[in-house]
């Protein structure tokens, strides 16, 4: 029974994200519109490189197969990284990827890890379509974790 136990509890253990920085923001209306920027302020406790994915929920009325990204990265003084991501949302056959029904989620991963030291740090995600607005994303996120040394 205790070996099950602790093998249970390492599975736990492996399985939770480990996460520094996770969050969502509401888009109003269920449209993001261009030059309409989302802000996350980041707190970075310490020196290294992080991972940082962002997080699409769309709904299945979304039209496009993909979403072109903006990422800037500041700290107080000036912009210390920029990123431009191509988040794949459908199949080439339209069938959504990504987890959920009629809510879709999905990460992706920026193609940089940035070195950041310790202090306060601003990202802002834009859409990069050239649509004005784009109807069905409900909801950008930001994930932040520290890479393994």
């Amino acid at each position: 029974m205790k070996k099950y136990f602790l093998s249970l509890l390492g599975f736990l253990c492996i399985s939770c994200h480990a996460y520094l920085f996770e969050e969502y923001q509401n888009i109003p209306d269920e449209e993001w519109c261009i030059r309409n920027p989302i802000r996350f302020k980041i707190d970075i406790p310490e020196d290294g490189t992080y991972e940082l994915l962002s997080g699409i929920r769309h709904t299945t009325d979304y039209e496009m197969a993909n979403l072109w990204c903006f990422i800037k990265i500041s700290d107080s003084t000036r912009v210390l990284f920029r990123d431009t991501l191509n988040i794949k949302l459908a199949k080439p056959d339209g069938r959504w990827l990504g987890d959920g029904f009629t809510i879709k989620s999905i990460e992706k991963e920026l193609n940089k890890k940035p070195y950041l030291t310790q202090g306060e740090y601003t990202c802002e995600i834009e859409q990069g379509m050239r649509m004005q607005c784009l109807k069905g994303i409900k909801n950008v996120g930001l994930i932040v974790k520290k890479t393994a040394q």
